[in-house]
């Protein structure tokens, strides 16, 4: 499909940089304006990382959940079991791998607080914690304040 959608957030970019930033003359928002378009910019580049990861991030989440599944209420391990149960989505469909990720990592962030954990599943939820931040394909844009004029006005009496 032409444009697909990197080029029409890259057309974006460009119609903002080139025809609505040169008529922003206020400092606060033109810093505005230029870290919306440095985040349109990342989302160009990670949206094609998007859905592999979140196969990857499910499948790694459901794997811990199995091995902490023992050591939960029996409440949370029946949630578990059922979660692990239904069927993994369409590769294809975002919007349902997205929604799996939301529900898998509600049942990971409920299982994380449960007493009878043992070390070893701490050091296993800190590992795959760090390994899913480590790959998350969208990245926060700082922003960057604008800079203060070189020569400030001077107020005299």
């Amino acid at each position: 499909m032409r444009p697909e959608i990197g080029e029409q957030l890259q057309g974006t970019c460009r119609i903002l940089e080139q025809v609505v930033a040169p008529c922003v003359g206020d400092p606060f928002a033109r810093t505005i304006l230029d870290n919306l378009v440095a985040n349109l910019r990342m989302l160009t580049g990670a949206l094609p990382a998007v859905a592999k990861f979140l196969r990857a991030d499910n499948q790694a989440s459901a794997e811990l959940l199995a091995t902490l599944q023992p050591a939960v209420s029996p409440e949370l391990a029946r949630q578990i079991a059922d979660a692990l149960a239904q069927p993994e989505p369409d590769p294809a469909d975002s919007r349902a791998l997205d929604a799996r990720n939301t529900a898998l990592r509600a049942l990971l962030s409920e299982a994380v607080c449960s007493p009878s954990l043992e070390p070893s599943h701490h050091q296993a939820i800190r590992r795959h914690l760090s390994e899913r931040a480590a790959g998350v394909p969208m990245r926060y844009v700082p922003t960057v304040a604008a800079k203060p004029a070189a020569n400030p006005p001077t107020i005299t009496s």
